[in-house]
């Protein structure tokens, strides 16, 4: 069974049914050592975890939004939020831990919708250095075998580029780059929203075998735009002219991710080569 990794453009997302409760997983505190906006909605927060904390390339955890955050929130709102987790990807590689890094989007209400900002999203962005964080045990299976000479091919959507990041790092350190391919493609609506932009074309000028597509949906005047235009599946369908013979990667939108897997699999990209993680949306 394929299962949708749908990252939630605030990248805030509520996980699929776990084994254990909440009340049997493991958190840990971790210490804030920076909050750093990448774009208008999203940040980067950086953090240091526990020396023994394990965690494998492109994995999620939950963080949990305290109590005293919870009641403030709920007393200005009318909400009854308890007990709050979500998962985040890690956008950095295992092997700078013990620090790590999540990319956070402010989740704002929908326009015209008399309802609250997403409550995690919220307090992710307020985070201060030296602030504590809680976070959960690292989880999923996004990518795990680094054998085989196939090309791999990562789809991202604004947020949802997270994981690849961690992952990209660990590709090029490992030197996985030198006998197979990786192609980024990497959608957003506008330039301000093509997160590390300077970091992928870096890596693409740098690293061998390594090529960034990004492409923009509905470019503003002032992006002076002269990549490719469109959203990111139709971006990839045009790339590839013939059957694609790869392994494929996705983190996006639910939207994204149900088109994008139309198209790798119209172009004859078999399940078992396709990797995702079931998380589900939520915000």
């Amino acid at each position: 069974m394929i299962f949708i990794r749908a990252l939630l453009i605030a990248s805030l997302l509520c996980l699929a049914p776990l084994d254990a409760t909440a009340a049997e997983r493991l958190f840990v505190k971790a210490k804030v050592i920076a909050a750093d906006p990448l774009s208008p909605t999203v940040k980067r927060i950086r953090f240091k975890l526990p020396k023994k904390y394990a965690l494998r390339p492109a994995q999620f955890a939950l963080v949990r939004v305290p109590s005293e955050f919870l009641q403030s929130w709920n007393a200005r709102y009318g909400t009854s939020h308890k007990d709050l987790e979500r998962p985040y990807s890690f956008a950095s590689d295992p092997k700078r831990l013990p620090a790590a890094e999540f990319l956070v989007q402010l989740a704002s209400p929908p326009p015209g919708k008399d309802v609250p900002p997403g409550v995690a999203s919220t307090y992710m962005h307020g985070l201060k250095p030296g602030d504590t964080l809680e976070v959960g045990e690292a989880m999923g299976n996004l990518y795990e075998a680094d054998s085989g000479t196939r090309p791999i091919v990562l789809v991202a959507g604004g947020t949802g580029v997270a994981p690849f990041v961690g992952l990209l790092e660990h590709w090029f350190r490992t030197k996985l780059n030198r006998r197979r391919e990786i192609l980024l493609f990497f959608g957003a609506r506008e330039r301000r929203e093509l997160l590390l932009d300077a970091q992928f074309t870096r890596w693409a000028a740098t690293q061998r075998n390594f090529k960034y597509v990004p492409a923009l949906s509905n470019p503003a005047p002032d992006d002076k735009w002269t990549g490719a235009t469109g959203f990111i599946n139709t971006i990839v369908d045009r790339h590839f002219q013939t059957n694609i013979n790869a392994d494929v990667l996705m983190a996006g939108s639910p939207r994204m991710m149900q088109e994008t897997l139309k198209v790798v699999t119209a172009k004859g990209v078999p399940a078992k080569q396709i990797h995702q993680d079931p998380i589900k949306v939520a915000p």
